[in-house]
């Protein structure tokens, strides 16, 4: 077990406060006292609520001395800014919002009951809206790994309190990677469940692209997350029956899974390739047959069409309700995404289009062939600055290549279009820079399971060593 608390795994906590070789109030005060104590230098918290977590730590302890402890009992839970908490301020990063919700988001509800404990909120970009973590109302979330550079984003605050050993789990949203890039930039396992698996946030279910998901250290707490936060909820309609993911998945010898570099995308970090290739032949050496999958797409143009859908859907009604003549206390990239999407035709047409091709394409050259998953990189590059200015600077560098700033260093984008398909983020190792790489396991439709097993026979035998051998400098 992890000698400091702050970076065990949920799994090493309950079976320590179970054998009564620590409690929950004894973790709860050594995140709270890291999450203070590191609050300056990062700018992950927007609000840390130490009172009510530390009455809930020993309510936890009191059911573990009664025996009634439930799966997630006395584990600190890191909570995006933007999803709902009854009682606490939400601002989704931005001046331009302020409401304090009256209910939980069905996820939160679902980790509550589980015995997770809610302790603080992560930043987010205003509106959750890029790759990055930054805004005006809250400042710039750095990596814990190197503070030079961005943690990513939406969910990037979520991905430095993981990072940082703030929180063992943590909740994230992806509507273009949200979780997956700031999994990826900060070290940690991050899950896109197809949409449906999860409960939406009510009034939300006609949203496909966008859907919440956990963010872990390791797998196992993934799963134990994932499982607990799956599945209906009685506040909407959009969550659908769930079978849990097993602890012990079934070995990976024969199966065979997909292998695209670069999907297509002009540009890749030689170290992001070094370690993917490394990532593959530990995969091998578990026993998959790894097939090199010629994906020649053009993720820009993917991107583009996801954008414009979400704006079609969503966006373009959601901010016209922000007040007109309070637009220029917005962060720079929101009033530049506004001039390029609201008020305009925005569709979901092209967006289905393009689903559609690429989930026939998949079908030809995976699924329909018998490959079971599809490996790829999360991110291109993991030197993107964390005070990069989206407005200002349109393009940032991959070796020789110039690449658009807003989403060209990301490979997550096309897994938002093929909403129902699930996608995992895992670590891989460490740049030069020393932030961290990281591969997705893409499976078909609706096949939790799959993107799973493969990660946790991956996180057997990889070497990475993060959180083990390899920590943050802060």
């Amino acid at each position: 077990m992890n000698d400091d608390p702050c970076y065990r795994s949920a799994g090493e906590s309950i079976r320590a406060f179970r054998a009564g070789e620590c409690s929950p109030v004894d973790l709860m005060r050594a995140v709270l006292d890291r999450a203070e104590r590191l609050a300056p230098a990062l700018n992950a918290t927007t609000a840390i609520h130490a009172d009510a977590a530390l009455a809930a730590a020993r309510a936890a302890e009191a059911r573990y001395r009664a025996g009634t402890a439930r799966p997630l009992e006395g584990i600190p839970v890191a909570i995006k800014e933007e999803t709902s908490v009854a009682g606490w301020r939400k601002t989704i990063g931005s001046f331009l919002w302020d409401e304090v919700p009256t209910a939980h988001h069905p996820m939160v509800d679902k980790l509550i009951a589980a015995g997770a404990i809610p302790h603080l909120q992560t930043t987010v970009p205003e509106f959750c809206l890029i790759g990055q973590t930054l805004s005006r109302r809250f400042g710039v979330t750095r990596n814990p790994w190197n503070p030079a550079i961005t943690p990513g984003g939406s969910s990037g605050g979520s991905g430095a309190a993981l990072a940082a050993g703030m929180a063992p789990l943590a909740t994230g949203s992806d509507m273009a990677g949200s979780i997956r890039i700031p999994a990826a930039m900060c070290g940690v396992y991050g899950f896109k469940p197809p949409f449906g698996r999860l409960a939406s946030a009510p009034g939300e279910e006609l949203f496909a692209f966008a859907v919440e998901g956990p963010m872990a250290r390791t797998v196992l707490d993934l799963a134990r997350m994932q499982n607990v936060i799956a599945g209906p909820h009685p506040s909407t309609y959009s969550g659908m029956p769930y079978v849990p993911l097993p602890e012990d998945p079934a070995p990976i010898a024969g199966v065979r899974l997909g292998l695209s570099f670069t999907t297509g995308h002009t540009a890749l970090c030689p170290d992001t390739r070094r370690n993917l290739e490394r990532a593959c032949a530990a995969l091998e050496r578990a026993g998959a047959v790894i097939e090199p999958v010629d994906l020649v797409w053009d993720g820009g143009a993917l991107a583009e069409a996801l954008i414009e859908a979400i704006f079609g859907i969503f966006l373009d009604e959601y901010l016209a309700k922000l007040p007109a003549e309070r637009l220029g206390e917005g962060t720079p990239y929101l009033r530049w995404l506004m001039e390029r999407h609201c008020g305009k035709r925005n569709s979901i047409t092209r967006a289905a289009a393009l689903a559609l091709e690429l989930h026939q394409e998949l079908e030809r050259k995976l699924w329909g062939r018998g490959i079971s998953a599809l490996i790829c990189p999360t991110v291109f590059t993991t030197d993107i600055a964390a005070d990069l200015d989206l407005a200002r600077v349109r393009q940032v560098a991959i070796g020789d290549t110039r690449v658009d700033s807003y989403l060209g260093w990301v490979g997550t984008p096309p897994f938002n279009l093929l909403s129902r398909y699930p996608a995992l983020a895992a670590p891989t190792g460490l740049a030069a820079n020393g932030v961290p790489t990281s591969l997705q396991i893409v499976g078909p439709a609706f096949d939790d399971a799959i993107t799973f097993r493969i990660a946790h026979h991956f996180a057997r035998v990889t070497d990475a060593g993060l959180y083990q051998r390899h920590f943050p400098a802060c």
